[in-house]
C-alpha cells in the first residue's frame, strides 16, 4: 500500500504543477507573550512558492454558513510543502488571501494535498 501511497502523492504534485498558478504562502508565526516584561515579541514569516487550483466555493457550501461570499479554494500540493494554517496567507498575482480553514487529503497514511479555504 505503501507504494500506492507514494504514487498518489507524486501524481497530485505532477497533476498540480502541470495545470496549477504559482502562488505564494506566506507562514506567519505568532510573536510570544514573555510574563516578566509583559511584552509581546514579534512574530516571523517565511514562504514557499508552491503551484495551486484555485476555485470558487459553489452554492451548496454557503448553505452552512461557513464560507462567505468571496472565499475561495486554494488546492496546494502536501508533497514538498508545509501544511497551510489559519492566518497563514496566500498571494494570488496581486490578492493576498487569509487562510480560514485547510482540509487535508490523505493517501493512506500521508498527505496527499492541501484544500485551503482562503478569504480577502
Amino acid at each position: 500500500m505503501a507504494a500506492l501511497d507514494a504514487k498518489a502523492r507524486a501524481t497530485a504534485l505532477k497533476l498540480l504543477n502541470k495545470f496549477g498558478k504559482s502562488v505564494t504562502l506566506t507562514m506567519v508565526t505568532e510573536g510570544t507573550y514573555n510574563p516578566a516584561t509583559g511584552e509581546l515579541s514579534s512574530g516571523s514569516t517565511s514562504t514557499e512558492i508552491p503551484k495551486a487550483l484555485i476555485e470558487d466555493f459553489n452554492g451548496v457550501d454557503y448553505v452552512s454558513g461557513l464560507v462567505e461570499k468571496g472565499d475561495r479554494k486554494v488546492t496546494t500540493p502536501a508533497s514538498g510543502y508545509t501544511e497551510p494554517k489559519p492566518n497563514d496567507r496566500f498571494t494570488v498575482g496581486s490578492d493576498v488571501y487569509t487562510v480560514i480553514a485547510v482540509e487535508t487529503v490523505w493517501s493512506g497514511e500521508q498527505a496527499a494535498i492541501y484544500i485551503s479555504q482562503v478569504r480577502k
